[in-house]
């Protein structure tokens, strides 16, 4: 939607400047306007959703602009608008997103009807974009649990190493106390 108001604003500034250049009627300012809202509109249905294009804009959003566009989206899924589910998938697989969450993404991607929308909502493009962002998270949570298994052992080896210090230390003291009572055994023989 805001992409649609930015193109319609660009669209309004420019024939406002023809107009002011040209020194055009009003009947050929209206038929302007009527051209281009047709254009816009034809532009916005043929493409009914461009899944790669809305990655890329919101890669370059900042924080305030990523937090606007999840609450955008999540109003846009509680009015039943079919992209805003894979549009707040997006946004929870975006690693700078403030509710990136791998988990969570993989779990509506999961709950995600794709079949009956392949032929639908999403171009042979979209779907395999999906499609690849699926793989994306599926590799992603196997790392994640990689890494959340290598985490554990390394507490696990460095408790076993803490346990083990703890008996050297006490075996070097116990040597310590060898040694003083062999020195003075050793002094009392002399």
């Amino acid at each position: 939607m805001k992409r649609l108001i930015c193109k319609l604003s660009s669209c309004f500034c420019r024939i406002t400047n023809e107009i002011k250049k040209q020194g055009m009627p009003l009947s050929t300012i209206l038929m302007l306007f009527a051209i281009s809202g047709c254009q816009l509109l034809s532009d916005s249905n043929s493409n009914k959703v461009d899944f790669s294009d809305y990655y890329l804009w919101i890669k370059s959003l900042s924080d305030d602009e990523i937090v606007e566009e999840i609450f955008q989206q999540k109003s846009n899924k509680q009015s039943g608008y079919a992209q805003a589910d894979v549009q707040l998938i997006m946004l929870y697989s975006l690693p700078d997103s403030p509710i990136h969450n791998p988990y969570t993404a993989k779990t509506l991607l999961n709950d995600y009807p794709l079949v009956p929308y392949s032929e639908t909502t999403f171009s042979t493009t979209d779907l395999a974009f999906v499609v690849m962002l699926k793989d994306q998270l599926n590799q992603q949570l196997l790392l994640l649990e990689q890494l959340t298994n290598y985490k554990g052992a390394y507490q696990q080896s460095k408790k076993v190493n803490l346990e083990q210090q703890l008996k050297i230390d006490q075996l070097n003291k116990q040597i310590i106390q060898l040694k003083k009572i062999e020195k003075t055994l050793s002094n009392r023989g002399q």
